[in-house]
């Protein structure tokens, strides 16, 4: 039986899906979630079949959600409800073979069409999970605010986005157009999101709509086999090398259902977790990107540390000082905080009452901050 995992902060329309797929007599187990923090929850204990989920709800967004399954079950059929309700958007959506969306007020035959659609065998209207380039698009399109670490195999990468604007990308030789264009055509990207834009300057010129044709142009070219003078290439692709790339790409040689991929940093994370030192905690990559922060982290997780480490730095300059170890600060209602960084991360904390500085830093082992 499969089962489908229905995301929506609207109690009585989740109900209302359910019975509906459940009179169908489709055989569907249906689970239900009313935000993205508890399908994560979901994913994390039970196999799913399908994913459907809306965008917009509370706690976690859709966009983290779609992040996640990006990053963990990167074959995972996902249908995204929407609520954009223009011709022109739904035209464009409608261009995207990655992804299938149905728009709100819901159809439930169109509903049941597109699962049955999304889970069937063989089907080659439908590409399993979501590509970088969609999940761009919706973003543009929903005018989200963030910060995006695209990973794919050894390389790393980051895209900054403002009201659904592409502001800023970096990679570790490249910034602006080409780190973008370079991003952009990286297969089997992985998506991490922080619901922070960390650049404020625009070193982008280009609309994202051009950036994204640019570079699947130029990916293309790459994979494109040089030809001895007058061969025809006007041959229809006979090979996967041959085969157009971009977001309408047929995925090769998907891993098993349900295979997901293991949580990076688990043994920092471990150590956060347990420590009677830590009130709360985020943890911030060399960019300032946000990469795992406590449940109570609030405001923390929208700091911008390297600001405070920056003054530390400056001021220990002026002091004529070799380095500093942390920086810690007490607010008027008693609660202290520390900020500190190794290697290539910086960790924001708030501390216990009477816990001690240098005896949590002993406690998280350098070993665990090692550059990935």
């Amino acid at each position: 039986m499969k089962c489908i995992l229905l995301v929506d902060d609207e109690r009585t329309f989740l109900l209302s899906l359910k019975d509906g797929l459940i009179a169908s007599g489709s055989g569907f187990n249906v689970v239900l979630a009313g935000n993205g923090r508890e399908a994560v929850q979901i994913l994390k204990t039970q196999p799913i079949d399908l994913l459907v989920t809306d965008l917009k709800m509370p706690e976690v967004d859709g966009f983290q959600l779609l992040a996640f399954v990006s990053r963990h079950f990167p074959h995972l059929p996902v249908i995204v409800m929407t609520a954009f309700g223009t011709p022109e958007i739904e035209e464009r959506l409608a261009r995207m073979n990655a992804l299938h969306y149905l728009e709100k007020p819901l159809d439930f035959d169109a509903l049941a069409q597109t699962i049955d659609s999304a889970l069937a065998t063989g089907s080659r209207s439908y590409i399993r999970g979501i590509t970088l380039a969609t999940f761009l698009q919706l973003i543009h399109l929903e005018q989200k605010t963030c910060s995006l670490k695209i990973r794919s195999g050894e390389k790393t990468g980051h895209l900054f986005l403002r009201q659904g604007e592409l502001l800023d990308a970096v990679t570790d030789e490249l910034q602006g157009n080409a780190a973008a264009l370079d991003i952009i055509a990286w297969d089997d990207a992985e998506i991490e999101m922080d619901n922070i834009c960390r650049r404020v300057a625009k070193e982008i010129d280009l609309p994202l709509e051009l950036l994204l044709m640019e570079a699947f142009r130029i990916k293309d070219e790459a994979n494109r086999p040089v030809m001895p003078p007058g061969t025809a290439t006007d041959r229809a692709p006979s090979t996967a090398r041959d085969k157009p790339s971009g977001p309408a790409a047929e995925p090769v040689a998907p891993p098993p259902d349900g295979a997901s991929r293991p949580e990076p940093d688990e043994a920092l994370l471990r150590v956060m977790r347990r420590s009677q030192a830590i009130r709360s905690y985020a943890i911030f990559d060399e960019i300032g990107f946000l990469e795992h922060q406590s449940e109570e982290a609030g405001p923390l997780a929208e700091l911008d540390p390297e600001a405070f480490l920056a003054m530390g730095r400056a001021l220990g300059d002026q002091m004529d000082c070799r380095g500093f170890r942390y920086l810690m600060f007490t607010t008027e209602s008693r609660v202290r905080y520390l900020i500190f960084e190794r290697n290539r991360r910086q960790v924001v904390l708030s501390l216990a009452k009477g816990a001690r500085p240098t005896q949590l830093l002993d406690e998280l082992s350098p070993s665990l901050f090692e550059p990935r």
